[in-house]
């Protein structure tokens, strides 16, 4: 069968991360559970960083399944035997997490991702404590799965605090008109549970970066990806509609654990067609027409040649009609020697910013033809972080005061990114938007002075909101890989005034799914206009400037949704 239980490590608590046989503590006696959904769970926060996409699938299965096996147990009474002790829920708000699991040892790794005055009141563990304790059926003792040794202390204490609030019966917990009275905190923290998993929009979705169907997802993606690189714009848009969904819905879970799962005729955007291809992927582990498209040379050629940055479909279809079909083929045609110098790569550069429109894009495919080893890379986050130091460094000898913030796949939880999107902006609120003005241009110039990038001359993205908003896309010099002089990266800057720099900041966050959504939600449901550069009413244009990321999601009537659950797309 292809989709068994996820199987648990093999690895056991003797393993080198364990520190003795007496840290576990002595066998407790089992206690007598009346109904477990009452009991208060444990909840726990996976974090995604180092941990691979597969694993990360596996971690989150195991909670589900868990979860969906003992409430089965709870159902159907004493004569299905004990129920488990062990009572776990995923949280995608790691305030609210009782435990956090991660693969990052180290403080100031763990640091990126999680503020340290939150950590030292969290059970930090490795990925192993969840498995041995699902495997043993109860929250095993957290002083063996020590993940940040800095917190030793912290995470051993933490262990009795919830295994004393995992015990506590329903009565202890807070009734329905208590809940009311509190402060409403919840409706702007990223709460799962506010969340429709089966909302038309995906900007009403929690959507994580690695999901339970991920398998399913990369299979339909395929299929996405063929409508893509044939033009197929409106199939393209349909798959990419079904992954959405499917990202986020239990649909394997269901299938492997309880054969009556719900009905998946009533999910949104899966239609006969996707529905018949789910199906044929529950029983098999794959589907027909994504491999055939996999085996499909024209398929391999042309997603080949749209992993060059300035080929898109419509040209990778006309270079493939003249008879190329492979990258050095490309390389040939265009004249382009593969891993060229640094003194041949920056003329090239240069080139292009002199250029017209019609040269400059073919001299855009050169560049991506002659980088294409280094801009083919991912890039990880330290590294991101590393960029984006150098650029704002390099603006403050132009102009103080400003700020930045890292968007796109990073902002979203990657571990990789392709390239690096920063939008920035100036602190003063008044005067910020005069002051960004032309900083662009300045800063994509003194870059290119200091050799670390490519000169790309600016674009300016004019819209009916303001003139204000600026883009360059820059091919920067990277020198964080040591064993090399240089390696290129695709940088874009994006140039925003206070008044509209968080829309923005929202606009460049999300997945093209997630920020397609947000647009239709705000013209369909909300009578507006959104796009990264600002919010306005459409009927008589009024402008919202949000002073927060979260304003960005009330002017537009949303539950705020943590930039780590906007990955709508495969």
């Amino acid at each position: 069968m292809p989709f068994k239980r996820p199987l648990l490590s093999s690895h056991t608590t003797d393993d080198s991360e364990s520190q003795s046989e007496s840290s576990h503590g002595g066998p407790s006696k089992r206690r007598r559970v009346s109904s477990p959904w009452k009991d208060k769970p444990i909840l726990v926060y996976i974090l995604q960083a180092k941990i691979h996409p597969e694993m990360m699938s596996e971690l989150a299965m195991l909670v589900e399944n868990y979860k969906v096996e003992r409430g089965i147990k709870s159902l159907e009474g004493p004569t299905s035997g004990s129920v488990s002790e062990l009572h776990l829920e995923l949280t995608g708000d790691v305030e609210k997490a009782d435990v956090i699991v991660t693969a990052t040892n180290m403080r100031q790794r763990l640091e990126r991702h999680v503020e340290w005055r939150i950590a030292k009141t969290k059970a930090i563990v490795t990925p192993l404590w969840l498995q041995d304790s699902v495997k043993s059926g109860r929250p095993v003792s957290y002083g063996s799965y020590i993940a940040v040794h800095h917190l030793e202390d912290e995470t051993s204490r933490s262990h009795d605090t919830v295994q004393d609030t995992s015990s506590r019966s329903s009565s202890s917990m807070p009734s329905e008109a208590e809940k009311q009275t509190e402060p409403a905190e919840l409706v702007d923290a990223t709460e799962v549970e506010l969340l429709s998993h089966t909302a038309k929009y995906s900007c009403l979705r929690p959507s994580p970066l690695v999901c339970p169907n991920q398998s399913l997802v990369k299979e339909i993606d395929v299929i996405r990806q063929g409508r893509n690189v044939e033009g197929e714009e409106r199939s393209m848009l349909s798959y990419s509609r079904a992954i959405s969904v499917c990202s986020i819905y239990f649909i394997v879970l269901y299938n492997t654990l309880n054969p009556s799962r719900p009905d998946l005729h009533g999910l949104p955007f899966l239609g006969v067609k996707i529905l018949s291809m789910i199906e044929e992927f529950l029983k098999t582990g794959q589907i027909t027409e994504a491999q055939r498209m996999l085996a499909d040379p024209r398929f391999q050629s042309l997603s080949a040649f749209i992993t060059i940055h300035g080929i898109g479909p419509h040209t990778a279809r006309r270079l493939y009609d003249l008879g190329l079909r492979t990258l050095e083929e490309l390389e040939r045609y265009y004249e382009v020697k593969p891993g060229v110098s640094d003194e041949e790569t920056m003329p090239l550069l240069d080139a292009e910013a002199s250029a017209n429109i019609e040269a400059a894009g073919e001299q855009s495919i050169k560049i991506g033809l002659a980088l294409r080893h280094d801009l083919g890379q991912t890039i990880p986050r330290e590294e991101v972080e590393e960029i984006n130091g150098t650029i704002m460094r390099e603006l403050g000898h132009i102009q103080k005061g400003c700020k930045s913030v890292i968007a796109g796949g990073y902002r979203r939880g990657k571990p990789q990114s392709n390239d690096v999107d920063i939008v920035i902006t100036h602190t003063d609120w008044n005067l910020g938007s005069q002051k960004v003005k032309g900083l662009c241009r300045k800063l994509v110039q003194r870059l290119h002075e200091q050799d670390l990038s490519g000169f790309h001359e600016h674009n300016v993205l004019r819209t009916h909101h303001w003139d204000s908003l600026e883009k360059a896309l820059t091919v920067f010099v990277s020198r964080h890989n040591s064993s090399r002089q240089n390696v290129y990266r695709r940088v874009d800057l994006i140039f925003a005034a206070p008044e509209v720099f968080w829309t923005a900041v929202v606009g460049w966050t999300g997945s093209t799914m997630f920020e397609r959504d947000l647009r239709l939600w705000a013209k369909q449901q909300k009578g507006m206009k959104f796009d990264s550069s600002g919010i306005s009413r459409r009927h008589d244009s009024k402008l919202y400037h949000p002073r927060t990321e979260r304003d960005v999601f009330k002017v537009l009537g949303l539950v705020y949704i943590h930039p780590t659950l906007r990955n709508a797309d495969a």
